[in-house]
């Protein structure tokens, strides 16, 4: 051998990459050695080769994929290669921005089950004013037990565009069945944090009104709780209400229908 070629255990102790991630590259055809000994079959690198796993280690620390990097190497002439690398840029930034939201959204969950720690056992129930909300609603439907299903149908165009997972649920409750405090959902319904619902139908919007509300948090076991604070404070308070919601204190992802809480809120009617 004239010029100067080493072995993959050389090539690998100069540079640091490691003699599994070499062979890889060779595998692919993204590294191969420039020269084969004939009488032994082994093969060696040059300094053409290290040239170019210099460059595969730039562009994978700066993340680049390996189509790419093979590309960059193909192209030999620097301009090419940094409009190449603009283009992988803006995917870069638009990486960066989907993760921030990411990372957002997984803090905004740790929040929510902080919450609903921090509210269990809460007792105490205030009048409140709250302004009119526009949210997503579910059909009514003859069997209760469909509040669910009627709801997913409404909101599933509305979630697949949704850039974040952050919302909340909550239901408008059968004011008959409180008094005997059974908690039978009529309809359930559904706060995004993007408020525009772009792709849900008109039939499906609903106005959570303005006006005075009794708030208190409730523990809802097996669909029954006790009402009995909330008809307490009416009838201290000389006041009625025309409709009761209820709103789970924060996103679970967990089955958890069987024993949850919720923020209810009593509107009082006027």
């Amino acid at each position: 051998m004239e010029h100067a070629y080493f072995r993959i255990g050389e090539v690998s102790q100069f540079t640091g990459v490691s003699k599994d991630t070499l062979h890889f590259y060779n595998k692919i055809g993204l590294l191969v050695p420039d020269y084969t000994d004939p009488d032994n079959q082994y093969r060696y690198y040059s300094l053409k080769n290290l040239w170019q796993l210099d460059i595969i280690t730039t562009c994978r620390k700066l993340d680049i994929p390996l189509e790419t990097i093979r590309k960059i190497l193909s192209l030999k002439d620097n301009r090419q290669i940094t409009k190449l690398l603009m283009e992988y840029r803006r995917e870069a930034i638009r990486l960066s921005e989907y993760y921030r939201r990411v990372a957002e959204d997984i803090l905004w969950y740790d929040g929510e089950n902080e919450r609903i720690e921090s509210k269990k056992g809460a007792t105490d129930i205030c009048e409140k004013w709250l302004d009119e909300e526009i949210v997503i609603a579910g059909s009514f439907g003859k069997d209760a037990r469909c509040y669910h299903a009627n709801l997913q149908n409404a909101v599933k165009d509305e979630l697949r565009h949704a850039p974040s997972i952050k919302r909340k649920y909550g239901y408008i409750l059968d004011m008959d069945a409180i008094r005997e405090g059974r908690f039978i959902k009529r309809r359930e319904y559904l706060k995004m944090s993007d408020s525009s619902y772009a792709h849900i139908p008109p039939e499906n919007l609903y106005k959570l009104p303005a006006g005075k509300y009794i708030v208190f948090t409730l523990q809802i076991k097996n669909e029954q709780a006790d009402f009995k604070p909330l008809y307490d404070w009416t009838d201290k308070h000389d006041c009625e209400i025309d409709a009761v919601y209820a709103e789970e204190l924060g996103l679970q992802l967990f089955p958890y229908l069987d024993d949850y809480y919720c923020e209810i809120k009593a509107h009082l009617k006027n």
